[in-house]
């Protein structure tokens, strides 16, 4: 009966991959800094708004693990809220990281600490955090272990080399996104195995695709809204740049 029972969840992950892949999109603002074509002033306001998204991730990590029954889950959730408080380092706390990132790229210490979300930014914040605090502790898995964790470690690595090869960015400078690469591998792994063992209703597994397609279309306009407003930015600057010459 145990072996049936891990054949059937096997068969949700891969109803979850299905949907992620599904559902997919390229984010245009990674396009634009992987080629070189985002300004630096872009690059600079994206990377502001991603140090907010960062400063809540541990709230989203939190209310999964308050919601959670299971020791192992648990201890999962546990572990990846000491990676994002940088196993007690401060300099290593991803938010520090992030910060880092934000200066390297022109922030200044007034603009880091001032920095306010768009609506597009808080909305996405907002939305993270309701599918973690409202659901069961496997939508709030899904939701950050597989919507969002899962693809990370592709993602950020060539960022990273992007940054360092077009904007003049060091391997300290990009260290926010270099350590996500291992962590978040592993973290989705374990999510999918947790996931794997206690979905055990077909009326969890139904809310756990919704909030999967729901998290996925968060990003999708956080990015698209994002890259517009980028865009925006970076003709503005090229106007203003060809008055004063």
């Amino acid at each position: 009966m145990k072996e049936i029972k891990t054949l059937s969840h096997e068969r949700f992950i891969d109803e979850l991959l299905s949907i992620l892949r599904q559902h997919s999109f390229r984010d245009p603002v990674f396009d634009a800094i992987r080629t070189g074509r985002m300004s630096r002033a872009g690059a600079k306001t994206w990377a502001l708004q991603a140090m907010l998204v960062v400063s809540q991730f541990t709230r989203f990590i939190s209310a999964i693990h308050a919601n959670c029954p299971h020791r192992d889950a648990q201890q999962l959730l546990a572990e990846n809220l000491w990676e994002e408080h940088g196993r007690g380092s401060t300099e290593r706390d991803h938010l520090s990281l992030a910060k880092r990132l934000a200066g390297s790229l022109g922030a200044s210490d007034e603009e880091i600490n001032r920095a306010e979300p768009f609506p597009e930014t808080a909305a996405y914040i907002n939305h993270c955090l309701k599918a973690t605090r409202e659901g069961s502790f496997i939508e709030g898995m899904t939701a950050i272990g597989i919507g969002i964790e899962y693809y990370i470690p592709k993602f950020f690595g060539a960022l990273a080399d992007s940054l360092c090869a077009h904007y003049g960015l060091t391997r300290e400078d990009v260290e926010f996104l270099s350590v996500h690469v291992g962590e978040d591998e592993d973290h989705a792994a374990r999510a999918m195995e947790m996931i794997e063992a206690y979905t055990d209703t077909d009326e969890i597994k139904e809310k756990a695709k919704q909030t999967l397609r729901g998290v996925i279309e968060a990003k999708r306009h956080f990015a698209q809204s994002l890259y517009q407003r980028l865009e925006v930015r970076s003709q503005e600057s090229e106007v203003r740049s060809q008055k004063s010459e």
